[in-house]
């Protein structure tokens, strides 16, 4: 049985006239396809490495890809996990710096699987928060310094007098095979919390100064805050609160938004009541559209943004006035990677019951 679903996932480049609508073949030229597959993410290495990690059933495994993720090789088991929590961003984040890659999943509790050998075998798992079940909303956040040093974050329930849900991290030096003690992030004036079911995230720039962003719930304001830990420092700053508007929920919109550099700074884009946005550091917001999940990157010579809007994924360059344009039809949660050194953008998806990744790289048309 086994086998018969591992052989499954031999690769085949798929063209995109595999797609049900057309506007989509002119979006992306050529994708892999890994079937019954979900929550993929993406890490790349200067020398052309690429790694996919994705969640299937209780089991995680990551694929590697030595030509920019053209083609990829046959998916390796990481590990079999019981309690594993895969959906609506919760699942595996991935980390590469030279041939050690990391892996980040959530079980029950948060766990770290490492390698040293660019993905062919793996050793783990660390458990990462070290008070037992804290960790047990199931969302995280993963960064990886230029020097190799590793950061998470997550949703934390540990039991502490007046505090709600809060924000905990903790930091490897050695590739994820052990971790440090755990130190609050942040944590919401008493009675408050932060949004229950939104993923944080987390990025290292080129410097070395680390920021954390996640959706904040005070007073059911359900708006995204961020601080940022500069390099060579042990606290983060004082948290501040992104783009000028206000969003009363009193719920949960399970949408984290993500953070990225833009140049040496960290710019984001997230979601407020159903349109997505775009905010660089110390800038006002910009409105990219309506949709959610969105993510996004800055190459040396673009910003690209992805993001759901109803049932298909659409692509647009934030800081730019043109509308979103369809990426994939039928297809959700997307992550983007770029490869460095280049200007090669890579998306991954989910799409009916597989995970899709593709390039960035072909014209797109407007719907």
């Amino acid at each position: 049985m086994i086998t018969s679903l591992l052989s499954r996932f031999a690769l085949t480049l798929v063209a995109a006239s595999i797609a049900t609508a057309s506007i989509a073949t002119a979006a992306i030229a050529a994708a892999v396809q890994f079937p019954n597959a979900a929550q993929p993410q993406l890490a790349a290495t200067s020398d052309d490495r690429v790694w996919l990690a994705f969640g299937r059933g209780q089991e995680i495994y990551v694929a590697r890809s030595t030509d920019q993720g053209a083609t990829f090789g046959e998916p390796v088991r990481v590990a079999a996990l019981p309690s594993l929590m895969l959906g609506r961003r919760r699942g595996p984040r991935i980390a590469a710096h030279g041939d050690r890659v990391t892996i980040t999943v959530m079980a029950g509790e948060l766990l770290a699987f490492h390698s040293k050998d660019a993905g062919k075998t793996w050793a783990g798992p660390a458990v990462v928060n070290d008070v037992p079940r804290s960790a047990r909303e199931g969302l995280h956040g993963f960064a990886a310094a230029p020097d190799g040093r590793l950061f998470a974050t997550w949703l934390d329930l540990r039991d502490i007098p007046g505090a709600r849900t809060q924000l905990f991290g903790a930091e490897s030096a050695d590739g994820g095979a052990t971790w440090s003690a755990n130190r609050l992030v942040y944590r919401a004036p008493a009675g408050q919390t932060v949004c229950e079911c939104c993923h944080p995230s987390a990025l290292f720039n080129a410097r070395g100064d680390l920021t954390v962003m996640w959706r904040n719930g005070v007073d059911n304001a359900r708006d995204m805050w961020s601080a940022t830990r500069p390099v060579g420092t042990a606290e983060f700053g004082s948290a501040a609160k992104l783009g000028g508007g206000t969003w009363l929920l009193k719920a949960c919109p399970m949408d984290g938004g993500a953070i990225f550099c833009d140049g040496d700074r960290a710019a984001s884009v997230w979601q407020r009541d159903g349109s997505v946005y775009f905010c660089a550091e110390s800038q006002p917001e910009q409105l990219l559209g309506k949709g959610t999940q969105p993510v996004a990157l800055t190459t040396a010579q673009r910003r690209v943004a992805v993001w759901q809007q109803g049932a298909d994924l659409v692509v647009a360059t934030p800081g730019d006035s043109a509308p979103p344009r369809v990426l994939a039809r039928g297809a959700r949660f997307p992550t983007l990677m770029a490869i460095p050194g280049t200007n090669r953008v890579l998306v991954a998806y989910e799409r009916v019951a597989d995970v899709v990744v593709a390039p960035l790289d072909a014209p797109l048309t407007t719907p």
